[in-house]
């Protein structure tokens, strides 16, 4: 089977595996208009699966304040089964943390600094 993806201005977006799978593009700082397009994408993509997430931020330019709480929602997680999100540094360590903590997301999320562990942890959470 052909592997489908989109590409947005913000993100690169596909799914392998019942997992939808976004890499963040090295890009301007996302937007509310970026969030709307990245979601549609997904939504496009699942066919109305709620699926879990491996979001790849490694390359993030940050998200202005509409984009954070669009992404958040309480209807996220009417599609969202849980997030992985890939970080490779201590600096976006510290943005996760208050990412969620402030924000609250509607579905489990956890960092990651590895993609087999959050792979295997997204797995876990899809029963």
């Amino acid at each position: 089977m052909e592997l489908r993806e989109i590409v947005t201005r913000t993100e690169r977006i596909w799914i392998a595996d019942g997992i939808v799978h976004c890499v963040v593009l090295p890009t301007a700082t996302h937007t509310l208009e970026d969030a709307h397009e990245n979601s549609r994408a997904v939504d496009e993509l699942a066919e109305g699966r709620r699926l879990p997430m491996l979001l790849d931020t490694r390359a993030s330019r940050g998200l202005d304040r509409e984009a954070r709480l669009y992404y958040v929602r309480p209807e996220a997680a009417e599609r969202l089964a849980a997030l992985a999100m890939l970080i490779d540094s201590q600096i976006g360590r510290m943005f996760g943390s208050f990412y969620t903590n402030v924000h609250r997301p509607p579905f489990p999320l956890r960092l990651f600094n590895s993609e087999g562990d959050a792979l295997v942890w997204l797995k876990e959470q899809v029963v």
